[in-house]
């Protein structure tokens, strides 16, 4: 039997070290010294970390591509790592009503940089004022929910039920602005820059055209014929969404919420809107008569629900505008009382 040689390889004390590893360790290095970073905090106007917000922080790189997004922390902290040197369009997307969005154009990181930036977050229509924040309300509702681990209950007929109080869970990623034509893109920005002191809800009017994206807690009431919508916060707080198999009317006079009817596709209402009148908004966003709102409404398991919703307006915007939702039960809330008494934020004295 021959002698196997035996060659050693550890002669300088080092492990054995492949030409393709060392290839791999200095392409490492030079990305490293291509790419950039940016991290930070989010900061109140009192210089305390914004947290509770469940929020992200939105870099877009001004010379192309998609926005990139980091979950804040909860210290109110973020990081952006890997990033390609260049201009930064930087957005912190706050609905309501403690905080104030927060948008800061034009930062440049060098390669090789870890840029600081915290972010100073302007209080809300509530001026800061602790527990009026729907959304963080819903964040801390979330946070002592007791849902139990079952499987979807169905109603008489067989269908998915609905019924319980819901609060949507926050999903930065899904909080992307309608593509607008230019006309309505300025009058978003107009509205913007003013820090919306014109929206409806400031008037005790709807908060928005289509009430499932907001942030506030709601009730889903469902028979076989009919699912009620019953959201706090709102005016006039409820809507109802038909499911006996009518057609739209042909005499409708256009509403703030429109027209609903539904009906299932398995486990899954369909939700068809029309008949909107044109003073709704949708965040900043403008749209005329011709919205059009396909809502796809589905519960996976016992403790969730889901929502995809499709808006079309050829009159306000270039390409149909998707989002998602996702809601989590509050099985121990309930929805109380909201009245809106000449709700007008004098304090926002906009642009």
């Amino acid at each position: 039997m021959p002698k196997t040689k035996i060659f050693n390889t550890r002669g300088n004390g080092l492990p054995p070290c492949p030409l393709f590893l060392v290839l791999v360790l200095f392409a490492m290095l030079a990305l490293g010294a291509d790419t950039a970073g940016i991290g930070g905090k989010l900061l109140d106007p009192n210089g305390n970390a914004v947290t509770g917000t469940g929020a992200a922080v939105f870099a877009t790189n001004i010379a192309g591509g998609a926005p990139i997004r980091t979950a804040v922390l909860p210290d109110g902290g973020f990081q952006f790592a890997g990033l390609a040197a260049g201009t930064y369009d930087i957005a912190v997307p706050l609905p309501c009503c403690m905080y104030t969005s927060f948008q800061r154009n034009g930062v440049v990181v060098q390669a090789g940089q870890t840029l600081r930036l915290d972010l100073p977050i302007a209080w809300g229509i509530n001026l800061g004022t602790i527990g009026d924040d729907p959304v963080m309300l819903a964040n801390d509702m979330r946070a002592r929910a007791k849902v139990p681990v079952a499987s979807v209950p169905r109603g008489s007929d067989g269908k998915p039920d609905f019924n319980g109080v819901w609060a949507n869970i926050p999903d930065p990623a899904a909080a992307k602005p309608p593509p607008l034509q230019p006309w309505a893109a300025q009058i978003a920005r107009e509205r913007a820059e003013n820090n919306r002191k014109d929206a409806p809800g400031n008037f005790c009017l709807p908060n928005s055209s289509v009430p499932l994206i907001l942030p506030f807690q709601y009730r889903l009431v469902q028979t076989p014929k009919l699912l009620v919508i019953i959201q706090e916060f709102d005016t006039p707080g409820y809507r109802q969404i038909y499911l006996d198999g009518r057609n739209h009317p042909q005499d409708w006079n256009p509403a703030w919420y429109g027209h609903s009817i539904g009906k299932w596709d398995g486990d899954t209402l369909v939700v068809d809107t029309v008949g909107f009148n044109d003073r709704g908004w949708l965040g900043n966003a403008p749209h005329t008569e011709k919205l059009h709102v396909v809502e796809r409404i589905w519960r996976p398991d016992f403790g969730h629900l889901e929502a995809e919703i499709t808006m079309e307006d050829p009159g306000a915007f270039s390409a149909p505008w998707k989002t998602t939702i996702h809601a989590g039960l509050l099985p121990d809330e309930d929805i109380l009382e909201f009245v809106c008494e000449n709700n007008k934020p004098v304090h926002m004295v906009g642009k």
